[in-house]
C-alpha cells in the first residue's frame, strides 16, 4: 500500500501486513474500485501487498502493481497466483521514475502512500505523465494533522511501531499538493479509518482528481 523510503519497516512487516486489515480498509478498497469502474488499464502505485490491485483486477482489463519494496511485491504476487488472477503485472520500481510511456493509464491509484514519500510531488508528476488526459487519480491519504487528537494518536502509535511519515497532511494541504501538481480535485471527503494496529483509528482524506485542462 505504500511506496516507502523507510524500507526496513516495510520489509519486516510485509509477511504479516494483511493480517491487520480492518473492514474499514476493505470498504475503502471497494470504493476505489467503484469510482474507477470498468476501464482498460490502471496503475496501482505503491501497491504494497496488492490489496487494491487484486480488487481492481476483477473489474479492469489490466493492472500494473508497482512498489519499491520487493518483499511487498512478493506477497502480492503470491496472492494473485493463489487467487488465479492473471491480469496483474508486478513491478519493483520507484514511483519517482515509473518507466511507463506517457498517457497509457485510465486511472492511477495511490493509496495511503503520499505521506511516506519524501517528495510526493515528484510521484504525482509521474502520475500526471502516465495518466490519460481523461483519466482519474484516486489518492486516499492519511491526514494525520486533520485534528489535534488524530495527530496525537498517530504520533503515539508511530513512536512504538517505528513508522515514519515525512508529511503530516490535513485534507486541505493534501488537496493543495495534488492541485499544485496539475490535477483538478473532483471529490474530497474526510473519513475515519480503523486499522488493527491503530485501535483509535485515523483520519483519511479521500481525494479523486483528474488532469486539469491545459490553457492553450
Amino acid at each position: 500500500m505504500q511506496l516507502h523510503e523507510n524500507n526496513a519497516y516495510w520489509a519486516k512487516n510485509a509477511p504479516e501486513f494483511d493480517k491487520h486489515i480492518h473492514p474499514d480498509i476493505e470498504a475503502l478498497v471497494k470504493r476505489i474500485g467503484d469510482d474507477i469502474g470498468r476501464v482498460d488499464r490502471v496503475l496501482d502505485m505503491a501497491a504494497g501487498t496488492g490489496i487494491v490491485s487484486l480488487e481492481l483486477a476483477k473489474r479492469v482489463k489490466q493492472v500494473d502493481a508497482l512498489d519499491l519494496e520487493p518483499e511487498m511485491i512478493s506477497v502480492a504476487r503470491k496472492k494473485a497466483v493463489e487467487s488465479g488472477i492473471a491480469n496483474i503485472s508486478f513491478h519493483v520500481r520507484n514511483a519517482y521514475e515509473l518507466g511507463f510511456p506517457d498517457h497509457i493509464f485510465d486511472a492511477v491509484v495511490i493509496l495511503n502512500s503520499l505521506h511516506v514519500m519524501k517528495t510526493p510531488d515528484v510521484a504525482l508528476g509521474e502520475a500526471m505523465r502516465v495518466i490519460k488526459p481523461t483519466g482519474l487519480l484516486v489518492a486516499p491519504t492519511y491526514c494525520h494533522a486533520e485534528t489535534a487528537e488524530n495527530l496525537d494518536n498517530y504520533q503515539g502509535w508511530a513512536s512504538k511501531s517505528g513508522h515514519k511519515s515525512y508529511h503530516l497532511f490535513t485534507s486541505n494541504s493534501l488537496c493543495a499538493l495534488i492541485s499544485g501538481c496539475g490535477f483538478k480535485v473532483k471529490e474530497r471527503k474526510v473519513v475515519a479509518i480503523k486499522h488493527e494496529r491503530q485501535s483509535q483509528g485515523m483520519m483519511l482524506g479521500y481525494v479523486v482528481a483528474s488532469p486539469a485542462p491545459t490553457v492553450s
